[in-house]
């Protein structure tokens, strides 16, 4: 390895250790010199096993053409939201958004390649498996005792059989892929790919390549390569917050539902695929077809089958089993010390109003156990002020009421209303500057999903054409 790049890696070595996203290094000969833990988990591979190994032995289906790393290394090609999908030593689809650089040395030579991936595969939209065997009345991985929810799955369950396109509604955290991963694995396609595709989560400018794929040459840099579409060929494909599907690409999903034919971006070349479509959204059909989000047509042939979610307010009596499943799930944080919930935390769960539903609940739960000093009893739960707003019908207890210092003697506003205030004004402010939701998005430092979770939190409607 080259001397400056071993220093390089010396010093920066722990800033990449301490990144939430999967970096890794090459050296001139195409051998891993850093690979840290977010990619190690992400590709399924052990980060000392990487090491001091060429790429492409551990990654034989990839090429010196299709990997970027290596075109990299050996043309001094740059990437920068660049799209990569690939298979992990799991057998699981990673789809990435990447930046791929060569390294030069003072000499100006290249002596390697650093790449930097955030993965498009967003936190689990699912509640989690009680702990029953593969065979067990919880299988399929959802935590309730609710009717409404019991009814769920086995519409979901009939629908999977029966192998046709289904829309699941719901809030955000309700746990819609998890409903549609249940859909696949009960039908005839359970053995072929589960492919995933956040429509949120994709500039909008690589959506259709990324989804139909591309020919070589269709725009500058472009490869022949497949898109989502075809790598859910037999399978299934989900697509996660429809919401947010750009309108171009609607009219090409459509025909592909309806014959099965599609073209890749820059090519004449028709393609055949047979493939089911589950799609996910966190508003009802008839608001999405209003505000013009969605083409009707395309909600004709994807609402064939609709599975409504219902929100975790509505279903109070899933609060105690998803609390206890969570608190088993996450108790290695206490070095498995909290065994149970006290009565009195356990209230302070059932009168909250969880807007984020089931992954809000996960968070609380993870966040007390961290506060959890001593003791096998969970005492206190430590609430988001948003979960703490109290359900109807129930009165907020004094533990969970906000602290004193938090408002203002003469009544006025907490700090936590003052800056939802502020908030919506600067993202109202944002909004009148900027048609384009995507660069909100930038100008905020947030992801386009998250944005429009604020959006929706704020009351704030946008119109079609800001997107």
């Amino acid at each position: 390895m080259d001397t400056e790049l071993a220093s390089a890696l010396a010093i920066f070595s722990h800033l990449f250790d301490a990144m939430p996203q999967p970096v890794a290094v090459i050296d001139s000969d195409g051998n891993y010199v850093y690979y840290n833990q977010e990619s190690a988990k992400i590709d399924a591979y052990p980060a000392e096993l990487a090491v001091g190994h060429p790429l492409l032995d551990i990654y034989p289906a990839m090429d010196a053409q299709s990997s970027t790393l290596l075109q990299a290394l050996h043309y001094g090609k740059r990437y920068t939201g660049a799209f990569q999908a690939f298979v992990n030593a799991q057998g699981r689809l990673v789809q990435q958004i990447h930046t791929t650089l060569p390294l030069h040395n003072r000499r100006g030579s290249i002596v390697g390649a650093v790449e930097v991936a955030r993965d498009l595969k967003h936190p689990a939209d699912e509640e989690i498996d009680a702990g029953a065997g593969p065979d067990g009345p919880a299988a399929h991985g959802i935590v309730c005792q609710d009717d409404a929810m019991q009814a769920l799955i086995r519409q979901a369950e009939a629908l999977g059989k029966a192998g046709v396109n289904v829309l699941i509604c719901g809030e955000t955290g309700t746990g819609k892929e998890l409903v549609a991963r249940l859909l696949h694995q009960r039908s005839q396609r359970a053995a072929a790919p589960f492919v995933v595709l956040n429509c949120a989560a994709l500039p909008e400018s690589l959506f259709e390549s990324i989804m139909f794929g591309s020919a070589r040459g269709a725009f500058t840099g472009a490869q022949e390569r497949q898109g989502l579409i075809e790598t859910a060929d037999s399978g299934t494909l989900f697509l996660d917050e429809l919401n947010s599907l750009p309108w171009p690409a609607q009219g090409k999903l459509l025909r592909v539902l309806q014959d099965g034919r599609f073209s890749r971006v820059g090519s004449n070349k028709e393609i055949q695929v047979s493939l089911r479509v589950v799609a996910a959204a966190n508003e009802t059909p008839q608001q999405m077809t209003t505000s013009g989000k969605l083409r009707p047509d395309l909600l004709y042939r994807l609402n064939v089958g609709q599975l409504s979610i219902p929100a975790l307010r509505e279903r109070p009596g899933d609060i105690p089993l998803l609390a206890e499943a969570f608190l088993h799930k996450h108790r290695a944080i206490t070095g498995g010390r909290v065994k149970r919930i006290a009565p009195a935390a356990m209230r302070q769960l059932q009168a909250c109003s969880w807007p984020g539903n089931v992954r809000m609940l996960e968070n609380v739960m993870q966040r007390s156990l961290i506060f959890c000093e001593t003791g096998d009893e969970l005492q206190r739960i430590w609430t988001d002020q948003e979960a703490a707003d109290p359900q109807p019908g129930h009165s907020t207890p004094a533990s969970t009421a906000a602290a004193p210092d938090t408002q203002e003697e003469d009544g006025g506003l907490s700090l936590a209303d003052m800056l939802s205030t502020y908030e919506r004004t600067l993202l109202l402010g944002l909004l009148k500057e900027h048609v384009s939701l995507s660069e909100v998005a930038r100008r905020c430092a947030i992801p386009r999903a998250t944005l429009q979770y604020k959006l929706k939190k704020h009351n704030i409607t946008v119109h079609r054409n800001a997107r």
